[in-house]
């Protein structure tokens, strides 16, 4: 299974500003490409990813024990 790509912040130099954003990249190598050669792409780096709430509650959950239920 392959992993999940990271998030990195960046900056973009856009005709009517710079805006920060973040894109996703497994290494962060190929970010600037994709913004070449119509916008200036600035990485100012790898974001820490949070969870969703659903994640967060799933996290909080206990498993389920099959064998104790009776039929």
């Amino acid at each position: 299974m392959e992993s999940r790509p990271d998030k990195w912040e960046i900056e973009l130099n856009l005709p009517k500003g710079k805006i920060k954003t973040f894109v996703y990249s497994h290494d962060g190598k190929n970010i600037t490409d994709r913004f070449k050669p119509e916008y200036e792409c600035k990485i100012i780096g790898r974001l820490e990813e949070e969870q969703t709430e659903s994640e967060k509650l799933q996290d909080e959950l206990e498993p389920i024990d099959e064998k104790d239920k009776s039929d």
